[in-house]
């Protein structure tokens, strides 16, 4: 995966084309995937594969010569669930961080 600066990362998601936000919001709509989330996304297969679209990674496991896959809506509702158990809800997109609920 490459790295990126954070403005590198910003840049990447803000150019995110609507269309590949869309596709990952439309399946999971009973999700109501964010278009934060969508954007986060796209840049995670952005930084795997050089392109937006996608629903899943797969990525070698060091050591064991094994695979790993990681799904798209398994991670969305993973990365909630982590921020819920600290009282966080993340900030609606352009905008970064977080607000405590309560």
């Amino acid at each position: 995966m490459k790295q990126h600066t954070g403005d590198e990362i910003r840049t990447i998601m803000a150019e995110m084309p609507p269309a590949a936000i869309e596709a990952l919001q439309t399946p999971h709509r009973d999700h109501q995937i964010t278009e934060r989330e969508a954007r986060w996304w796209g840049y995670l297969m952005f930084a795997r594969t050089g392109a937006y679209e996608g629903e899943a990674f797969t990525v070698s496991v060091m050591g064991t010569g094994g695979t790993w896959t990681q799904r798209f809506l398994d991670y969305v509702l993973a990365d909630r669930a982590s921020d819920a158990r600290w009282g966080l809800k993340r900030k609606a997109w352009p905008e970064s961080g977080f607000e405590k609920v309560a």
